[in-house]
Formats: C-alpha cells, sequence, structure tokens
C-alpha cells in the first residue's frame, strides 16, 4: 500500500509559549487534560497545583466551526441557530472578516468545563512521554479556545504544504510525541496523544478524533482515513508538539462572561461608570459655574433697581415743585385724539372716542339699513351709496402702533361700527412717580 503524501512543516519560531494546555475527549467517552510543552504531552503529577488558572484550548464534540461572509457577533450567533447546529444559547469567535470562519460553542458546554475545573477531584488519564501517570490532577481553567481554531491556525502556518485547496477531504493529525519519536518507523513503546480531524468540506462539520496510542504516525493516519470512510491515498498534514506551541498564542479565547452586541457586559459596565464619574464631574463643574453667573446677574440686577429707585425718587420731587408741568404731563391730549378721529373719519361716518388709560378705543359707525331700494329693476342710487359709506368703513387700515376689531352690529341693525384701539406711551412723568 503507496504511503499518503506527507507535507513539510515550517520551523518553529523564535519565540513560542513554553506550555499549552488542551482538553480532550478520547475515544473512550473521557475527558482528560493535557500539559504540552516541546516534549510533548503529559499530564500534572498527582498532588500538583497551579498558582494562576491557565487558557486550555478545547477539543470539544460540540464545538462547531462554519465558514461565512463576513458578519457581526450577533449575527454570528444567529447563524449558528439557524443552521441548526446549537439548540442553545452560544458564544462565539468570530473570524468571518479575517479568515471566512466562526467558531461556536454552547454556553453550557463552556460553563460546565469551567466549573468542573474549580474542584478538587481528579479525572480522565494523562500521559506523558516515556512513562504513566495515574489521577492526574485537574488544571484551573479561566478561558476556554476553540480546538478547531487551533487547527485551522496550524493549516495557515503551513501555507502551500496543506491540502487545503485541493478539493478533497483530507486530515490533519497532530501527533504530541518528541520530533525523535515522529521520525521513528516501529512500534513505539510509550503512549502518546494524537489528534485526528478530517477537514475538506464546508459544508459537513469537522470530525475529530482525540486517542492515546503507541501505534507509528503513519498508521494513526490510515485509522483516522479510515474510521472517516476516506479513502488510504487521501492526503494528511502532520502536526508536532512544537508546531502546537507556536500556533496556539494565535488562537483566540471564546468570551468568558455574558456579551452584548458582542461586547463583554463587563466592559460595558466599566464604561459605563466611567462615563457617568466624567459626566457627573461635568456636570458638578458647570452646575457651580452657572450657580456663579446668576448670583452675579443677580448682584448687578439688584444694583440697577436700587439706581432706579433713586433716580425714580429724585425726578419724582423735582416735578413735584413743579405743579403745573405735572398736570400737563398727566392730562390728555385733546389735539392729538382730534387728529387721529378725524384720520379715521369717512363720509357719513361718526367717530367716538373712548380712554382707559393709556388705550384710546376709536370707534367709527355708519348708519345702515336693511331696506333695498330698486329703481327699473336695478339698486337705486341711495342703496349703492350706503353700501359705498359700509366699504369704505371696511376699508379703514389702523394708524401705526392700533389695531382694529370686526366689524359689529347694533342689536336693531340699523348701524354698524369698527372699534380702532391705539396704544399711548406713558407719560415720562407717570413713570417716575409713585404709583
Amino acid at each position: 500500500m503507496a504511503r499518503p503524501p506527507f507535507f513539510a512543516k515550517r520551523s518553529m519560531p523564535a519565540k513560542a509559549p513554553a506550555e499549552v494546555w488542551l482538553a480532550t475527549w478520547l475515544t473512550s467517552k473521557t475527558l482528560a487534560h493535557w500539559r504540552v510543552t516541546a516534549d510533548g504531552a503529559s499530564g500534572m503529577a498527582t498532588g500538583t497545583a497551579r498558582a494562576e488558572a491557565v487558557r486550555v484550548i478545547a477539543f470539544h464534540p460540540e464545538e462547531r466551526r462554519i465558514a461565512s461572509t463576513p458578519r457581526s457577533i450577533e449575527s454570528a450567533k444567529s447563524l449558528v441557530i439557524r443552521e441548526g447546529l446549537s439548540i442553545e444559547r452560544v458564544r462565539v469567535v468570530n473570524r468571518s472578516r479575517q479568515d471566512g470562519l466562526i467558531y461556536a460553542m454552547p454556553v453550557g458546554c463552556l460553563e460546565s468545563l469551567i466549573d468542573d475545573s474549580s474542584g478538587s477531584a481528579s479525572y480522565g488519564v494523562g500521559h506523558s512521554v516515556g512513562h504513566s501517570l495515574t489521577a492526574p490532577d485537574k488544571p484551573s481553567i479561566a478561558r476556554i479556545a476553540p480546538g478547531l481554531m487551533l487547527v485551522d491556525r496550524l493549516l495557515a502556518r503551513a501555507g502551500a504544504a496543506a491540502p487545503t485547496q485541493s478539493g478533497r477531504p483530507f486530515a490533519v493529525l497532530i501527533d504530541l510525541c518528541t520530533r525523535a519519536d515522529q521520525a521513528s518507523t516501529a512500534r513505539l513503546r510509550r503512549e502518546r496523544l494524537v489528534i485526528g480531524v478530517v477537514l475538506g468540506d464546508p459544508s459537513i462539520q469537522p470530525t475529530v478524533v482525540c486517542s492515546v496510542t503507541d501505534e507509528p504516525v503513519k498508521d494513526v493516519a490510515r485509522l483516522v482515513l479510515y474510521e472517516q470512510k476516506l479513502p488510504d491515498d487521501a492526503p494528511w498534514v502532520l502536526f508536532d508538539a512544537a508546531d502546537l506551541l507556536a500556533a496556539a498564542p494565535e488562537v483566540d479565547a471564546y468570551p468568558a462572561e455574558p456579551e452584548w452586541q458582542g461586547v463583554a457586559t463587563r466592559r460595558i459596565v466599566n464604561a459605563t461608570l466611567a462615563a457617568s464619574v466624567v459626566l457627573a464631574v461635568a456636570g458638578a463643574g458647570y452646575a457651580f459655574d452657572t450657580l456663579q453667573r446668576i448670583r452675579g446677574a443677580d448682584a448687578r440686577a439688584n444694583e440697577a433697581r436700587e439706581r432706579i429707585d433713586r433716580l425714580q425718587g429724585e425726578i419724582g420731587a423735582l416735578m413735584r415743585s413743579r405743579p403745573s408741568a405735572l398736570a400737563r404731563e398727566l392730562s390728555l391730549d385733546p389735539g392729538a385724539m382730534l387728529d387721529r378721529a378725524g384720520e379715521l373719519w369717512r363720509a357719513g361716518a361718526r367717530v367716538s372716542v373712548e380712554t382707559r388709560g393709556a388705550t384710546a378705543d376709536y370707534t367709527v359707525s355708519v348708519p345702515f339699513s336693511q331696506v333695498r331700494m330698486n329703481f327699473q329693476n336695478r339698486p337705486s342710487a341711495w342703496s349703492v351709496t350706503e353700501r359705498a359709506r359700509v366699504a369704505a368703513v371696511l376699508a379703514i387700515e389702523p394708524p401705526s402702533g392700533c389695531t382694529r376689531s370686526g366689524l359689529r352690529a347694533t342689536g336693531a341693525l340699523n348701524e354698524v361700527s369698527l372699534v380702532i384701539s391705539c396704544e399711548s406711551p406713558d407719560s415720562a412723568l407717570a413713570r417716575v412717580l409713585p404709583r
């Protein structure tokens, strides 16, 4: 049987984390945690503990990978539900704009992973290169990152060496052993973790197989292809622990807290609190400045009122010493009123004047008869003259500073009148005399 094509790998970059933590579901349906270093994958020795919580890259059976055009966080979540890939709320790592991919996992699965890590009990099976460790302790998990994104980052780093554009299903193998063991073609005498992922059809979810084995890598690849009903000559690409350490920093973690419109609620609360403090300080400063302005305006107004009162008192005392000027200033102006009445008078009309303080009402009245006199089936000259008088009164335009009311008729309908109201400015003397 011909050996499947083997694709070269890029060299490990100079800077890479010393360790990466994985969570996998083995073929026995057992959850296990792994500490990956340059020497491969191993579990924690019993009784050991870490000073801080770690980020874990999880290969979870409920994780989903969706090809998508660029979209928002909320739109990505809706796509997962709409495609029937989950029946509950999900959190997503949205790489639709950068890579055209969305990674999603149900909220319940993420929370159960983090909650389970907070207990003191150990579960799962961990193995190291060269020997086995029984009952490894679980790490305390702070964040969960998608394992399928790790696979995509490995393929992206491999570049042209990966069969991503072949159009055929292919397998990705992550053999977490030393490079010396990987180069060996003989059966290994020590077990190690192998992760196999089948990709190629964007309409079908990737298949993930995680197992502990001592088989040579080519036999493991053949087994993964066989289990997924792929031909033996299907392409596959191999990565090891060094590749995983190099690609791990490029894997984004799922949000660890509730979100709103794709933004963590903690960040929204903090931003809102900060904005509230800024607004409160700015509001207090504005209120203090406004208060100072109001106090200044009140002080200036009080000074102006005192000055006016003083001047009025002085002028009033002066005018009281001149009775003739006082009488003239406070009396009506008959000449101006007669001039205004003459201006409003029309032929056949009567003008009367009534004063109320500074207001003078001029009433222009014209007789009006309801008797219609005709001569040879036409209105008589008297009737036409009568209409012309009424029309002349209606056409009166009020002088400047005056207003006119509507046309009014007497109760007997024998006279119509128009009232023109004119405001006369207060006398200068009246304004300064006490009321």
